[in-house]
């Protein structure tokens, strides 16, 4: 039977049911009794070498650049341990951690401390010595592709048509080092569907199943309805149809297409607003100028930050952790969702919201 979406078949690395592997920390955030994050999204840099169309972050652009001091490189990674976190996820909320010198000491530090690794990259930066240590330390890496080939790719993320083949050639290496010496890093080509690059999908997952990428992901972007009109759903259907001809077990492709509706006759994509939000202890950011912040999306928001490590150093994140001002920054947010344009967790906070809170023992006034 035809693949339809990755959630017929849930247990798979993109699925939001892995949050109940985190129970005993869901059910910390319902009685107000937060435990340490489960993962840190932590930004090493502010700035980035492209220029994507469809960057939700791209208003930082103009802030000035900057990156996490070499000192906080050496005594986060033990700090985290301590506390009790489990993960770091390199995301690029505020810029590409491709650009932080001090990568490949980061990734060891993290891996010595036992915290497992995660990235989100443009790929293009990387050095051979960088790759090796990604291969070796982290958990899983996605390159934000987004295109099949050099014209889509140059159009969507603001860059020249060479990097294309720059990335794709450091994601070769990366596959090669990490088969050769018999790692378990997964190895992912994540494909945004764009009005500029949609067309491409059947042509990337041949691209990625190619250089030895092991997962490939496609998903709707969050665009403006007049650009999502641009795209031709049925074409994004035969596309998808295409790259998952190319399924095999070393060779997986995860779409997304349930996220698809039908409104007044035209298909657009499902955009869901949460009620209430309640995943934001589970997993938290830290910004590369300092800011711990509840809510990644909310990342500019001054109602959203609860301190700032750098400033204030590592031990007051520790303090303010689960205080009554912690609690109250996060019953404002829930009053204030209406101005939340996405949800990164909405999944997250749907299975909570199901299997966690009950409305008829929980004080929804306390968060």
């Amino acid at each position: 039977m035809q693949d339809k979406g990755e959630w017929l078949n849930p247990n798979n690395p993109f699925n939001s049911w892995k949050v109940l592997a985190w129970a005993d920390r869901i059910r910390g955030i319902i009685d107000g009794q937060f435990q340490p994050p489960v993962t840190v999204n932590w930004d090493l840099v502010l700035g980035c070498n492209y220029r994507c169309q469809h960057c939700i972050w791209s208003k930082r652009r103009g802030l000035p650049h900057t990156k996490v001091p070499d000192e906080f490189i050496k005594t986060v990674p033990k700090f985290l341990h301590d506390w009790g976190v489990k993960g770091v996820c390199f995301g690029g909320e505020s810029g590409d951690c491709s650009l932080h010198p001090q990568l490949a000491t980061t990734l060891r530090l993290l891996h010595y401390w036992n915290l497992d690794i995660g990235i989100a990259t443009n790929g293009y930066a990387f050095s051979h010595e960088v790759l090796e240590a990604i291969a070796n330390y982290s958990l899983f890496i996605g390159f934000s592709m987004d295109a099949g080939d050099r014209e889509s790719y140059s159009k969507v993320h603001g860059v020249p048509q060479d990097y294309f083949n720059k990335v794709l050639e450091n994601i070769e290496y990366l596959a090669n080092y990490t088969a050769k010496n018999d790692l378990p890093l997964q190895i992912a080509y994540k494909f945004l569907i764009l009005p500029d690059s949609y067309h491409t999908i059947a042509e990337g997952a041949r691209i990625a199943k190619n250089i030895g990428v092991r997962d490939f992901q496609v998903r709707p972007a969050e665009l403006p309805d007049s650009e999502i009109a641009e795209i031709d759903i049925q074409r994004v259907e035969e596309q998808i149809n295409q790259a998952h001809e190319l399924n095999t077990e070393a060779f997986r492709v995860y779409s997304i297409r349930h996220k698809f509706i039908q409104e007044q006759g035209i298909h657009t994509l499902e955009k869901k607003r949460m009620k209430h939000c309640w995943a934001t202890p589970l997993i938290n950011t830290w910004t590369a100028d300092g800011d711990v912040v509840c809510c990644v999306d909310l990342i500019d928001e001054a109602y959203n930050t609860l301190c700032n490590y750098i400033k204030d150093g590592l031990d007051e994140i520790r303090r303010v952790w689960g205080t009554p001002e912690h609690l109250a920054l996060i019953k404002g947010m829930n009053e204030k969702l209406d101005k939340c344009k996405r949800c990164t967790f909405a999944g997250y906070n749907e299975i909570i919201e199901n299997c966690f809170a009950h409305g008829d023992t929980l004080d929804l006034n306390m968060l």
